[in-house]
């Protein structure tokens, strides 16, 4: 009896280390695509088509990045309980901030909502760019519910990891992660419009969150259709 449960002891744990290193990172995907999605990209740009540049981010993330895992990232706690990306139990929805990237008028506030209802399914994380002492002031606008973190690039030892996840998509990322790691999708955070209403950046806050939420394909109880779509629903 020992012997057979030592076997499938075993037997597990050979598993569940081929199924380790069979995982794709999100760094390697990256980088075997990076080259080709730049030059499209700055190809486009010089043609002025600007919307086609855009759908080639989105192809990138489609067909190459989604089903790939987040790496392994360890980052400063300022009010989190999480202090690594291989701390994740729960789908975790990573939002990307830095000091001098200023999110549109209306995200916080739609953010701070989103996690005070759904937290206690979903992880908000605020991943701050930045040092200690500028993240200490500008996390006092986000909920309690709200992980806040940062990475200070001239200390942290990943550094492979923080110029793919910060340099090579740009700062505004939102990260829509499964409970194992599992990148589910990735978006652009909305940017500032300076020709919209109050309304209109609220509603396109609400949108953008509602459709990452959404994003997480396993049960969590949460009503895909009563998501909010605008201020209407919020």
């Amino acid at each position: 009896m020992t012997r057979l449960l030592l076997f499938f002891f075993l037997l597990s744990f050979s598993i569940t280390a081929q199924e380790e290193s069979e995982k794709l990172f999100f760094s390697e995907a990256l980088s075997l695509n990076l080259n080709n999605y730049n030059t499209k990209v700055d190809n486009a740009l010089e043609r002025g088509e600007f919307h086609y540049a855009k759908s080639l981010f989105d192809s990138l993330v489609k067909n190459h990045l989604q089903g790939s895992f987040i790496d392994p990232l360890k980052f400063e706690r300022l009010s989190s309980s999480i202090s690594s990306t291989e701390e994740i139990e729960k789908p975790t929805i990573i939002l990307t901030y830095a000091s001098w990237c200023i999110p549109s008028e209306g995200e916080i506030p739609v953010l701070n909502k989103m996690a005070q209802k759904y937290g206690d399914m979903v992880d908000f994380v605020v991943l701050f760019w930045d040092q200690k002492k500028t993240v200490r002031k500008l996390a006092k606008q986000f909920n309690t519910n709200i992980h806040i973190v940062y990475v200070d690039e001239v200390q942290n030892n990943h550094m492979q990891t923080v110029k793919l996840l910060k340099h090579a998509l740009g700062i505004s990322l939102s990260f829509v992660l499964a409970a194992d790691g599992e990148i589910l999708d990735i978006n652009r955070r909305p940017p500032n419009k300076m020709n919209l209403s109050e309304n209109q950046i609220f509603n396109q806050n609400i949108n953008f969150l509602s459709r990452q939420i959404a994003a997480i394909n396993i049960d969590l109880n949460i009503n895909i259709n009563e998501l909010p779509e605008s201020i209407a629903t919020f």
